[in-house]
């Protein structure tokens, strides 16, 4: 018999899930990182050397002077770990919040949040150890990790649906909001006790920016469109030579007042959905509801 754990893995990769892309990505950076260390060391070829070099060829450095000198590690560090555990806390949370946040809005946001909320934690870490006194003690390390891009998803899941019940071990149902505020709770703790400030302030950096997109997403401004539509166009200029078979019906096209009309009172019903959900939990809603809200995240 199959494990069940494979065969969800597998399904997954065939219906290119985003959640599953990025852990694919993450893991291989890993994998890469890992066996070329052991390679390097098997071989003696100055293990140290070469893998510093490779550190801070993709890690963030928190000083802006050294940053302008390398823009790209502001995406790569967000896929970059070097240790076990790191990976496998990382990838595991953006598993179980990943699929919370895709249910209630769309899997297409995840990849686009990821990225902004890794992004947010970077640049605000960069400018807090450069400007600040307090923190330039710690301007000449490097950042590595998805816990910003990965702590976005949370916040945003739970600003969006704070009454969603997790099962915790040991625990018990929990509401989504109040993990969410444990987390905060714990980052800030470890800023102001200073360990692995860089890393924790990113985080805040990246909840920030989770809760900031929902809010916006709320009222009807999708702050991840402009990357959707990135990707769209990179997709479609590597596959423009492939020409559809499928016939196109041409319907007659409503008129624009009309148009704006009728999203107006469909944003109006997912709002009053996501603000029902939000008090009373996604159980209370209507089978009605339900299929309002599914359609609108496809």
């Amino acid at each position: 018999m199959a494990i069940p754990i494979i065969e969800d893995l597998k399904l997954k990769v065939r219906s290119n899930n985003p959640i599953t892309r990025l852990i694919i990505i993450n893991a291989f950076v890993f994998l890469f990182i890992s066996i070329l260390h052991i390679l390097l060391f098997l071989f003696g070829a100055g293990v140290d050397n070469k893998l510093n070099f490779i550190k801070d060829a993709i890690a963030l450095p928190l000083n802006i002077h050294a940053f302008i000198y390398k823009p790209w590690t502001l995406i790569t560090y967000m896929f970059t770990h070097f240790e076990v555990m790191h990976i496998l806390w990382n990838l595991i949370t953006l598993y179980w919040f990943g699929q919370i946040l895709s249910e209630y809005t769309s899997p297409k946001k995840i990849i686009p949040l990821y990225l902004m909320g890794g992004i947010a934690g970077g640049l605000i870490t960069i400018l807090l150890f450069t400007f600040l006194p307090h923190f330039q003690n710690y301007s000449d390390s490097n950042m590595v990790g998805a816990s910003a891009g990965i702590t976005a998803i949370i916040i945003a899941a739970a600003t969006l649906v704070p009454n969603y019940r997790i099962n915790m071990l040991f625990i018990g149902s929990v509401k989504l909001l109040y993990i969410a505020l444990f987390v905060i709770f714990i980052d800030m703790l470890n800023v102001a006790s200073h360990n692995n400030v860089g890393g924790n302030i990113a985080h805040l950096g990246g909840a920030i920016m989770g809760y900031v997109f929902i809010i916006q997403y709320k009222r009807g401004r999708d702050w991840t469109l402009w990357i959707i539509r990135f990707f769209n166009f990179i997709n479609g200029f590597f596959n423009n030579n492939q020409k559809s078979k499928m016939k196109v019906a041409y319907k007659k096209s409503v008129s624009d007042e009309a148009y704006s009309i009728n999203k107006k009172i469909e944003q109006q019903q997912i709002d009053a959905i996501l603000d029902k959900i939000s008090k009373s939990g996604y159980e209370s809603l209507s089978k009605s509801e339900k299929g309002i809200l599914f359609n609108a995240s496809k």
